[in-house]
């Protein structure tokens, strides 16, 4: 039974999405949503850490997770656009980029290439927690304007999103030394 409690996790964590974005649209003050962001967010570290403890890390797993960050992230992006918590022009590419993520993952596997994030990538996603954070906080407090700062974060976040994207592009049109050789 263990077995599965990675992929318990992973599943929470993505249920989580629809539910903390359905409590901003709801009007649930923003500590709320925070505090909610800041435990689904956490599983993205446990779940990874009892597939590996438990031994039973598996390619469904890596899925389940990939899966499960883009339906937390997408369902919060969404909320905030239409809450009006942050701007289009940011939650908009940010919805847009993970939809071009999976449908370029399918794309790339379907071509029998492995999809493997750069590290620009991985800054994205760093910064994209940190700006989802902040604008889920949505409170003053010490008096800073914290939906200006998630903003001006998730700015950060889109540019390298931008700048991964075109290394992923790269990646497609030029093929790795390895593929190359094969």
């Amino acid at each position: 039974m263990l077995r599965h409690l990675p992929n318990a996790v992973t599943i929470t964590r993505g249920l989580c999405g629809p539910l903390i974005g359905g409590a901003v649209l709801g009007g649930a003050s923003g500590p709320v949503a925070f505090f909610g962001f800041i435990v689904a967010i956490a599983t993205d570290l446990v779940d990874g850490a009892l597939a590996r403890r438990l031994g039973v890390a598996s390619e469904t797993g890596l899925l389940l997770d990939a899966v499960a960050d883009k339906v937390l992230t997408g369902c919060l992006w969404a909320s905030l656009w239409s809450a009006g918590w942050c701007p289009w022009w940011l939650a908009a590419p940010m919805l847009a980029r993970d939809a071009l993520i999976a449908v370029g993952w399918l794309f790339w596997r379907r071509l029998g290439r492995v999809w493997s994030p750069n590290l620009t990538g991985r800054l994205m996603v760093t910064y994209e927690g940190i700006a989802l954070a902040v604008l889920l906080f949505h409170e003053p407090w010490l008096g800073v304007s914290w939906p200006s700062v998630g903003v001006a974060i998730g700015g950060i976040s889109l540019a390298f999103a931008l700048i991964s994207a075109l290394g992923y592009v790269r990646a497609l049109v030029r093929p790795s030394p390895s593929e190359r050789a094969g």
